[in-house]
């Protein structure tokens, strides 16, 4: 009798306090809170619902959303990842969390293997107005209006973290341009995408108050480079890290480099308003 007593006098998991199941509820994966926790009672889809757990969105698990990826079909086989769980699609999760959130969001994070799409973007620009910080996976759009409508509501966006799914550069050329006139207050951006003069001169003519800018493992132009070092003003920190260095040469040909020449970097170095640059001084060269 007394030990069934105690066990009467222990809170049931459907009484708990809302602000302590919301930081139970943080711990995790948007989709589980989602599509399971907030569907147990009243309770915890109340406390579901509470905007500290909404505040950065990162849809990192594996294998709760359709990535749909083209590159890679088959990344989700069923007999090798995830066992036969139910997958969700992308766009019921991101309606859903549009639903739960109610505009809280200031990150939004998107699995780095997710295909993200124009309707999928429309869907959180317009539920999700305060994003300050985005991670997503980007490949040429079929609704440039679409796309340019979506970014256009993101006025507050700070960092941009872009990888791509097409290994036609000139295909982001559009997307890009978009996303630079639409979002002045970027400050941090990084990018895997082929950096040439006329990504460079639309990165210098629409982003002005860019801080710290990014491309890694990809090919940039050494002219390209200085156009930026020269043309942004308020830049401080430069990641080239793990880039293949293009160059004219005297005899006309183009040649690619294994990181910048001692000269090269000598005269980037020599502005004086560049904090740190990461890249590597070239030690071998190829055609």
């Amino acid at each position: 009798m007394e030990r069934q007593e105690r066990f009467e006098n222990i809170p049931k998991w459907e009484k708990l306090d809302k602000d302590m199941l919301a930081n139970i509820f943080k711990k995790l994966d948007m989709v589980d809170v989602i599509m399971g926790a907030s569907r147990v009672c009243i309770t915890w889809f109340l406390a579901s619902h509470n905007k500290t757990i909404w505040n950065t969105i990162k849809l990192n698990d594996f294998d709760s959303i359709v990535l749909d990826n083209p590159s890679n079909p088959h990344l989700q086989d069923l007999d090798n990842n995830n066992g036969g769980k139910h997958l969700n699609s992308l766009r019921e999760i991101l309606t859903e969390i549009n639903k739960f959130s109610r505009a809280a969001p200031v990150e939004f994070f998107f699995n780095a293997n997710t295909n993200v799409l124009e309707q999928d973007l429309a869907i959180i620009s317009n539920g999700l107005p305060n994003i300050r910080k985005l991670a997503l996976r980007m490949q040429k759009t079929q609704n440039l209006n679409s796309f340019t409508s979506s970014f256009s509501k993101w006025k507050n966006l700070q960092t941009l973290i872009i990888a791509k799914f097409t290994r036609d550069d000139d295909d982001l050329k559009h997307e890009f341009k978009a996303i630079a006139e639409n979002c002045r207050n970027l400050t941090t951006i990084k990018i895997t995408c082929t950096l040439d003069q006329e990504l460079a001169n639309i990165i210098v003519g629409k982003l002005p108050n860019l801080k710290s800018l990014s491309f890694r493992c990809t090919y940039v132009s050494v002219e390209a480079v200085k156009s930026l070092i020269f043309g942004l003003y308020n830049l401080k920190s430069l990641n080239l890290s793990h880039c293949i260095f293009l160059k004219r040469h005297n005899n006309g040909m183009m040649l690619a480099e294994l990181g910048l020449s001692p000269e090269d970097k000598s005269i980037i170095l020599s502005i004086q308003k560049l904090e740190t640059l990461s890249c590597v001084v070239r030690s071998a060269q190829f055609v």
